[in-house]
């Protein structure tokens, strides 16, 4: 499996969606033509972007411009709105070339990350993000009209009050070193995913990627932000939290099914990475502590 387009599943007349993502599974790398915005509501994510792996937090909004190749970790205890619009939406029949590329350049030199916007616009876009999803899952009448007015309200903001960044034109869209570095992650991601139950090493995973061990760390820590075996550990504890929450097996068993070679192990791990027992996590949330 390789880097894919996604076609996501816009009306013709209206090209505009959004949704909730729990954030359960992996979402592996890709990209569209269109705008995405990812406003985090609860928990924390993880993404790459290009050749650069971000944290978010709730309460924060990242928008990817058309072309951006990203992919999400999986993060089971987060929620995130997803808005994902063309820039058709902005042209009529009488908008011209020039005025279509300055409307296509704001997003492309837009400062992406809201942590580095002013608080009042950061605020503001907030609002607008909950506006728009709110109209699109009521679908009461007139909502195409509202979300659209939400939409058109974003544009002023992003030519006026949303700071700058002339390097991201030359980070996006097309970084072919990217590209190819996003395909070995995602043969990484489905390695975890297929084998997180077996004894997985770095020399197992750098050996499946023909890469020297020392080399394929580097690079694995480079665009993830993280080593290899946190990754891998904490890719097992979100499998264990998610076994502790629907299933009624033992801590023997969730620590088999979630590759922990060892209850104690699993054990240590879960209460570092939660502050909790694996038991007491499963009480707490389950409502019977």
């Amino acid at each position: 499996m390789s880097i894919y387009l996604e076609l996501p599943e816009l009306n013709k007349d209206f090209s505009f969606r959004s949704f909730v993502n729990s954030g359960a599974g992996l979402c592996y790398p890709h990209w569209h033509k269109e705008i995405e915005i990812i406003y985090v509501t609860k928990g924390s994510l993880e993404l790459g972007i290009n050749d650069v792996p971000i944290r978010m937090h709730a309460g924060q909004i990242q928008f990817i411009a058309g072309g951006d190749v990203h992919y999400f970790l999986a993060a089971p205890e987060g929620e995130r709105i997803v808005i994902q619009f063309d820039l058709s939406l902005f042209y009529d029949s009488s908008t011209d070339a020039e005025r279509k590329k300055s409307i296509s350049d704001s997003f492309m030199k837009m400062e992406h990350s809201s942590w580095k916007w002013p608080d009042p616009v950061m605020e503001r876009m907030r609002v607008l993000v909950e506006d728009m999803h709110e109209e699109n899952v009521s679908r009461r009448e007139g909502y195409m009209y509202m979300v659209k007015a939400r939409l058109f309200e974003m544009l002023p903001m992003i030519f006026r009050d949303i700071p700058r960044n002339e390097m991201a034109k030359y980070a996006s869209n097309g970084n072919i070193r990217s590209r190819e570095t996003l395909e070995q992650l995602e043969r990484v991601f489905s390695y975890v995913e297929e084998h997180y139950q077996e004894s997985v090493t770095l020399k197992e995973v750098a050996e499946y990627m023909g890469f020297d061990p020392f080399y394929f760390s580097r690079l694995f820590k480079k665009n993830t932000g993280k080593n290899f075996i946190t990754f891998l550990n904490e890719y097992r504890l979100n499998k264990a939290k998610w076994l502790l929450l629907t299933e009624e097996g033992s801590m023997a068993d969730v620590a088999e099914a979630s590759g922990f070679g060892s209850v104690k192990t699993f054990h240590h791990l879960f209460k570092e990475a939660t502050g909790l027992s694996p038991l007491k996590y499963r009480k707490t949330l389950s409502g019977k502590e």
